[in-house]
C-alpha cells in the first residue's frame, strides 16, 4: 500500500508552443501525468544507453518528487496495432529493462508494467503466451532487484478479462516486491465499475492492491469504443485517497490528450492531440 507519494507535475512543455494556441489543453498538466518509456520497431538500436540516460535525467529533474513511470516496450507490443513496436527481441527487451532499473536505482517511482501485455497474452497460442509471460516474469524480477520502484503490472480493465482470468495470469508473472496490479489504463470504465472488478481481481491474486487509471473516465465508456472516443472527460485527479483500502491510487497514466491511434481522425498513437486535450478539459465540469 502505498502510505505517501510525493507526486511531480511537469514544470516544462511536453509539445513545443501548444499552449499558445491551446490554452485550455494546459490545464491538464496542472496536474501529475506519467512518463512512458519504449520504442518503436525500425528504429536503429539505441535502447539501453539512450534510456538510462533518459531516466537519469528525469529523476534528477523531479527530485525531491517521484514521476510515475510507464514500461511499453515488450517485443510484439500491441500485437501489431495502433501502438505497435517495442524491442526487436527478448536480449534486446532485458537490456532495456537493466537500463530502466539502473536508472532508477534507489528512487520509489511509481512504475506501471507493460499496458496490455497480459490481456493481450489471451490473443496468443499456448507456446507465444507461455514465452511472453516468462519474458515478463524475467524483466520484473529485474526491477525489484535492481531498483527501489513501486511496481504495479498491467492486467487490462473490468471489460477485457474476468477477474479470474487476470487474477491468474498476474500470478504467473508476479514476483515477490511487486506492489500490486493497474486496472483500466488508457481506458474509460468507470471508478465504480474498476473499484468492483479491482476488488475481485484480488480474491484470485497473490496479492489485492492496485491502482486505477482515472486520466479519461469521467464519462464512463463510449460503449466498446476505446480509440479516440468522442465525449470524454478527465477523471478524478491523480490522488491516494481513494476511500478504498486496496485501491493505492488514482493516476493519469494516460496522459489526457495524447491519441490512442489513426482512428476517429487523431494522429499516431501517443502524439499529443491538441484539440482532443481541448474537449477532454472544455467536458469537465470540476476543472
Amino acid at each position: 500500500m502505498l502510505n505517501r507519494f510525493n507526486f511531480y507535475i511537469n514544470d516544462f512543455d511536453r509539445v513545443k508552443d501548444y499552449r499558445a494556441e491551446y490554452p485550455e489543453a494546459g490545464k491538464i498538466f496542472n496536474y501529475p501525468t506519467s512518463f512512458w518509456l519504449g520504442t518503436r520497431k525500425n528504429k536503429k538500436r539505441r535502447q539501453a544507453a539512450n534510456v538510462h540516460k533518459r531516466v537519469v535525467r528525469l529523476m534528477k529533474r523531479v527530485a525531491p518528487a517521484e514521476p510515475v513511470l510507464v514500461i511499453y516496450n515488450l517485443p510484439d507490443r500491441d500485437m501489431g496495432n495502433h501502438s505497435k513496436g517495442g524491442a526487436a527481441d527478448d536480449k534486446e527487451y532485458l537490456e532495456f529493462i537493466h537500463a530502466v532499473a539502473s536508472g532508477i536505482g534507489s528512487r520509489k517511482p511509481i512504475l506501471i508494467f507493460e499496458p496490455d501485455a497480459i490481456p493481450h497474452s489471451t490473443m496468443m497460442t499456448q507456446a507465444q503466451r507461455k514465452k511472453r509471460l516468462s519474458l515478463m516474469k524475467k524483466a520484473i524480477k529485474i526491477l525489484t532487484e535492481e531498483s527501489s520502484a513501486l511496481i504495479y503490472i498491467d492486467i487490462g480493465h473490468s471489460n477485457w478479462l474476468s477477474a479470474e482470468e487476470a487474477g491468474t495470469l498476474f500470478n504467473q508473472v508476479y514476483v515477490e516486491g511487486v506492489s500490486g496490479y493497474s486496472i483500466n489504463v488508457s481506458n474509460f470504465r468507470t471508478n465504480k465499475e474498476s473499484m468492483r472488478w479491482g476488488g475481485q481481481v484480488g480474491d484470485y491474486a497473490l496479492v489485492s492492491n492496485f491502482v486505477v487509471d482515472t486520466s479519461r473516465n469521467g464519462n464512463g465508456p463510449y460503449g466498446n469504443n476505446w480509440c479516440n472516443p468522442p465525449g470524454r472527460c478527465l477523471g478524478t485527479a491523480p490522488t491516494l485517497n481513494t476511500h478504498n483500502e486496496n485501491c493505492d491510487a488514482f493516476l493519469w497514466i494516460k496522459v489526457p490528450g495524447e491519441s490512442d491511434g489513426t482512428c476517429n481522425n487523431g494522429p499516431r498513437a501517443g502524439r499529443f492531440w491538441p484539440e482532443y486535450a481541448r474537449e477532454l478539459v472544455r467536458n469537465t465540469s470540476w476543472l
